[in-house]
């Protein structure tokens, strides 16, 4: 993003009731880090912000810069001990191809914890309700989803958020309560759906040996047992239940 986007992105967030979180890629290695900091704190108190951050060569030069800047840090260097403990949620499984009760789908899209625990996101495209809506739409669609940035655009009441919704929910992996992946392993799990958008896409890492396919499909009772011990939130496995506790479990809903 550029600093003239940014901005509009802090200006639209004025009145935002929570923290405002600068995520990536990687936010450190944006060229422009220095001067979105100085941007920032005219707008906004350290207490309002968070960095989310790998680290890397260039955090200790720009710590204190960061400490002026930020109340809270996210610091996640996935070092070699988290390589191989830590877990994430397959993301490039969807739900559309994995779940196929339809109504039992919708349970758990509207359940996604990802809406619980995540927020809305801003891009250089514009906005969107979730951070892998916006991810899904740089990727496969150039941001033509993208709604404008101006200011309380997220105040949008929830049936005007369907339109992305109906766009990249059924094509997420996020809401299935599922065995999840370690970090450290090297190919990706890939619904046929989705391996054939980003095969269409011409997308880097698709080729055989990145991708496991990945054609099950879940039964109700699968889901329901699943979803007793499912905690996607909780991928810092490195730290105790203590640290991570504010996570949660993935899904709150009683199946039926």
């Amino acid at each position: 993003m550029s600093l003239e986007q940014i901005e509009k992105a802090l200006d639209s967030l004025k009145t935002w009731p929570a923290r405002i979180g600068i995520i990536g890629g990687e936010p450190l290695l944006h060229p422009d880090f220095s001067e979105i900091c100085e941007l920032i704190r005219g707008k906004f108190p350290p207490s309002k912000m968070g960095l989310w951050t790998s680290g890397g060569k260039k955090f200790n030069e720009l710590t204190s810069l960061i400490s002026k800047t930020f109340g809270v840090v996210a610091y996640n260097e996935h070092n070699k001990e988290q390589l191989q403990v830590c877990k994430h949620q397959p993301l490039t499984i969807a739900i559309k191809d994995a779940v196929p009760d339809e109504c039992l789908r919708k349970t758990l899209i509207d359940d996604c914890w990802v809406q619980r625990t995540w927020c809305a996101t801003i891009n250089h495209f514009g906005a969107y309700f979730c951070e892998v809506a916006a991810a899904q739409d740089v990727l496969l669609n150039e941001g033509k989803n993208a709604w404008p940035v101006e200011p309380g655009w997220w105040k949008k009441e929830p049936e005007e958020f369907q339109d992305q919704v109906d766009k990249f929910c059924d094509n997420c992996g996020m809401a299935i309560p599922m065995e999840r992946e370690l970090i450290q392993k090297k190919t990706e799990k890939f619904s046929p759906s989705v391996l054939r958008m980003f095969r269409e896409r011409n997308l880097t890492k698709v080729s055989d040996a990145d991708i496991e396919l990945f054609k099950y499909q879940f039964s109700k009772e699968e889901i329901k047992k699943y979803a007793k011990v499912w905690a996607p939130g909780n991928y810092r496995g490195d730290l105790s239940e203590d640290e991570t506790a504010c996570e949660g479990l993935g899904f709150t809903k009683e199946i039926t």
